[in-house]
């Protein structure tokens, strides 16, 4: 059985209401039975279309049934038809084994259950980092809560090569061009979406520290809300490090080049660098953080299906791994110990859009459930719990008394996941010429919780994104449109 609709040559919809029951009590509707070609010699028959399904499960018994023969030994396993000869290798996996469809037109592999090291589950909390800098950053002990993990060459993630998977680059100048934090900040927007978030927004405002490469992400209806961002963020930093701000870095977009911003950066002593028109290398560092941010999301987005409407939501949460993940090799530490000074912890990470249960609050019936079904959308902010989208009310809350199965997306009776037309690869136009375009104002509908100030597990505040992700420990209260949800007060440590 299978979860993946694109793979069959030939496929009978399922007119009953049969049901697949998984491990974990979930349920999958069989949606059709039918073949997927292997080979020109070898077809899959009578395979089970199941949505919702994670992994692709294969029976020994029905390859029996069709006259093939599975032999396990020891470092040959395989499977081979009636005349003895070889249809495909059966290749151990950590406790199970994975048949490798190696010269397939259709699947490329078939798992036989799937992997529940913890090297799996942390690179699924940590935004699909890649296995080898997940092991180097557990062998370094940088990061506190991060168990010793060892990387795995076998593994392969499909959501990570489906958001990831980019050409050769180039070589990276390997050397620090400051001497402290918040000596120079790069900027540029991206977008606008092909899909208005949940809350409203088309764009995104990047800034990236030069020395730390720390991030903040801030989320806009039209690309003229840049400027009173980056002038709120420039007079907190300064505050906030006694250093004195020496310039801002950007490409020539309109929202940057124009005399807002010109007698800003007057006023305050900056010098304001314009890389050279149409050349995107010479504000690579915040181009090359556009792509890690986006490809974040898109791969988070991807793993569970879920809609693209929550594009901001994982831009945030792609944002908020990144600074606590984020090494910085030529010096060896990682981006929030450049900032803070302490190393950071991750112990509260889960894994994007995975089920989760919320407690609910009042006066309840004796026999009334007590949790709300919902899927994790990220962390929250003036109080230390998580961010979730609540399927019965179609809103998001904040709250700490949430339990998380991060095993299965969001299978719950008359939640659909996702189509193909929803979630596609691309999130954003490519709109990456220097000159610019003026900001178009996008009709918008506020769904998201107004954002305000917040410590998270580390004393870092952090903003929602309606408006902002920042984690400075001395950002005053920010407000943005839209109706607040009333959560209740939040002092439990997730």
């Amino acid at each position: 059985m299978t979860g993946n609709h694109g793979w069959f040559s030939s496929l009978t919809p399922v007119s009953s209401s049969e049901h697949i029951i998984f491990g974990d009590k979930g349920i999958g509707k069989v949606r059709g039975v039918g073949a997927i070609p292997v080979s020109e010699s070898f077809i899959l028959r009578d395979v089970a279309l199941v949505g919702n399904l994670g992994y692709n499960l294969l029976s020994v018994s029905q390859l029996f049934e069709e006259g093939y023969e599975v032999r396990f030994k020891k470092g040959c396993s395989r499977v081979s038809d009636a005349r003895e000869f070889l249809v495909c290798p059966v290749l151990p996996f950590g406790k199970v084994f994975r048949v490798d469809f190696s010269s397939s037109s259709g699947p490329s592999r078939c798992l036989v259950a799937g992997p529940s090291s913890d090297l799996w589950k942390w690179h699924r909390r940590l935004g699909h980092l890649s296995f080898d800098l997940l092991a180097k950053l557990s062998s370094l002990d940088l990061i506190r809560g991060l168990p010793k993990l060892k990387s795995e060459r076998d593994l392969v993630c499909h959501p990570y090569r489906h958001g990831k998977m980019v050409a050769a680059s180039h070589t990276p100048i390997n050397q620090v061009m400051t001497a402290r934090p918040r000596e120079l900040l790069h900027m540029d927007t991206v977008g606008p979406s092909r899909v208005r978030s949940v809350g409203g927004k088309w764009y995104v405002l990047v800034i990236v520290d030069d020395f730390s490469r720390w991030s903040w992400v801030h989320f806009m209806e039209s690309k003229d809300e840049a400027f009173e961002f980056v002038h709120g963020l420039v007079l907190r930093l300064r505050n906030e490090s006694g250093h004195a701000m020496r310039a801002l870095r950007s490409d020539n977009g309109s929202e940057f080049k124009n005399d807002g911003f010109k007698a800003f950066c007057h006023s305050q002593g900056l010098e304001h660098q314009f890389s050279s028109p149409y050349v995107l290398q010479h504000n690579g560092v915040v181009e090359r953080k556009n792509r890690t941010l986006v490809e974040m999301a898109r791969t988070m987005l991807d793993e569970h299906r879920t809609p693209r409407k929550f594009w901001a939501e994982a831009i945030n949460t792609a944002c908020y791994v990144s600074n606590r993940i984020f090494l910085r090799g030529v010096l060896n530490k990682t981006s929030y110990e450049l900032r803070f000074g302490r190393q950071p912890k991750v112990s509260h990470l889960r894994v994007f859009g995975c089920r989760c249960f919320v407690l609910k609050q009042g006066n309840l019936d004796k026999f009334e459930p007590r949790s709300s079904d919902g899927f994790f959308l990220g962390y929250t902010t003036h109080s230390r719990g998580y961010r979730v989208w609540l399927l019965d009310s179609g809103r998001i809350v904040e709250t700490c008394e949430v339990t998380f199965d991060e095993t299965m997306p969001c299978t719950t009776p008359g939640f659909e996941l996702a189509g193909d037309d929803e979630i596609g690869t691309t999130i954003f136009e490519d709109d990456e010429e220097d000159v610019g375009v003026s900001g178009d104002t996008a009709p918008a509908t506020a769904l998201e919780p107004a954002a305000s100030l917040s410590k998270d597990d580390e004393g870092a505040p952090v903003h929602s994104p309606s408006t902002t992700w920042e984690q400075s420990p001395l950002d005053p209260p920010v407000h943005a449109a839209g109706p607040v949800e009333d959560v209740g007060e939040v002092t439990t440590e997730p």
